[in-house]
């Protein structure tokens, strides 16, 4: 049942919820505690966390920057900002 499962989610484009399967599976077989509220809500953190992840990927692509480089790493000295 668990390979059905896992094929419909990804023909509806659910690889987020896809991929957390396994994980939330195992982790509820080891609790012995099965709340359909609590599943369904972890499955769809899984997806938002994978499809934010993918439209940033998609972004970063499409935009063509070489590497990404975030303003921690910024050195402000070399700047004529200050």
């Amino acid at each position: 049942m668990s390979t059905d499962l896992l094929t419909q989610l990804k023909a509806l484009h659910l690889y987020g919820m896809a991929e957390a399967w396994s994980e939330l599976i195992t982790e509820m077989l080891q609790r012995k505690q099965v709340s359909p509220e609590v599943t369904l809500s972890q499955l769809i953190n899984a997806e938002i966390a994978d499809r934010q992840l993918r439209i940033l990927k998609y972004q970063m692509k499409a935009a063509k920057f070489p590497i990404h480089r975030d303003l921690v790493k910024f050195d402000w000295d070399e700047t004529a900002l200050s």
